[in-house]
């Protein structure tokens, strides 16, 4: 059994590899494996290769488990402790309404519609009498050009998922659009 046990592990370690995707849990993995196996009763085995394979399954899913287990359980305010009154996304989002203005007017009423009024995208080119495509379209252009507008006005530091975390005025920056 120990010569069968030396010619599985290269295999069962390249198994574990492609299932896990870090060379250090792949390896410690497959020695739980091997633990397991040495643990179990193994006489009324009659393939040791698919009672190996098969301990390998189990135990990548207990992997998977744990590890989904021990994400849920934390906390986003435990990395995080931050006052929504200084939120900075609230603080500039008071700026919004300066900078659409700003907007060439083929923008400015799509934005103005979609963005601040939130009107969806299929009713806005209904009342407009406009083909849906070409709102959305548009839509994306004027997030593009409103974007370019807080970026040359702002430093802005964004984190996951686009949240802002924080901005600075720039100098020299349009009074009647900083923030």
């Amino acid at each position: 059994m120990q010569s069968q046990v030396l010619q599985l592990y290269n295999p069962l370690l390249g198994y574990v590899k492609k299932r896990v995707r870090n060379q250090e849990d792949a390896e410690d993995l497959t020695q739980d494996v091997f633990l397991k196996l040495s643990k179990s009763n193994s006489n009324g085995v009659e393939n040791l290769k698919s009672w190996v394979y098969t301990i390998a399954k189990n135990t990548i899913t207990d992997y998977y488990r744990k590890k989904q287990l021990q994400t849920n359980t934390i906390e986003e305010d435990t990395f995080f402790d931050y006052d929504t009154d200084n939120d900075a996304g609230i603080a500039l989002g008071k700026c919004v309404h300066s900078f659409v203005n700003q907007l060439p007017e083929e923008y400015r009423e799509l934005m103005i519609l979609s963005e601040i009024k939130e009107i969806p995208q299929k009713e806005i080119a209904e009342q407009l009498n406009m083909n849906y495509v070409t709102v959305r379209s548009k839509i994306q252009r004027g997030r593009k050009k409103l974007k370019e507008l807080f970026e040359g006005c702002c430093t802005i530091l964004q984190g996951g998922k686009g949240s802002i975390l924080d901005f600075d005025s720039k100098t020299g920056c349009n009074k009647k659009s900083s923030c």
